[in-house]
């Protein structure tokens, strides 16, 4: 059986439903999305494994218009491991803003953090 979420707050909705009961998002608009505007709606999906898998997909394909949602979800999230992964996706997109963003996080205060800011670094050569 398929579980349906609305795409603005998350709770949990039927198949059949053209408007959420909770908030009233139209489904079927976001339905008419593409696929990159729905990696960037999961960025703020309530599972973890979701937003990731949303951020290295946007890595993946170089998405320049995920740029401001990433350094956005990077600023407001407390787990160390999406940061990194949030760092490599903003490499993997390589615009300039990226790349200072990716510079600034070497003032992090969490090392591993600041630790993948500097791989990120090294790996890019002259391209940071």
């Amino acid at each position: 059986m398929i579980t349906f979420f609305c795409p603005r707050c998350w709770k949990e909705i039927t198949g059949d439903d053209k408007k959420c009961p909770y908030c009233g998002a139209d489904i079927t608009e976001h339905e008419r999305k593409g696929f990159e505007d729905k990696l960037i709606n999961a960025l703020r999906h309530p599972e973890q494994e979701t937003v990731q898998r949303a951020v290295w997909i946007l890595g993946r394909l170089k998405s320049d218009r995920a740029v401001k949602p990433l350094i956005r979800l990077f600023e407001q999230s407390d787990n160390p491991y999406l940061k990194r992964e949030i760092l490599d996706a903003l490499y993997e997109i390589g615009l300039p803003e990226a790349m200072d963003f990716i510079v600034k996080s070497l003032r992090s205060e969490i090392s591993i953090v600041r630790k993948k800011a500097e791989e990120i670094i090294k790996r890019g050569g002259n391209n940071v």
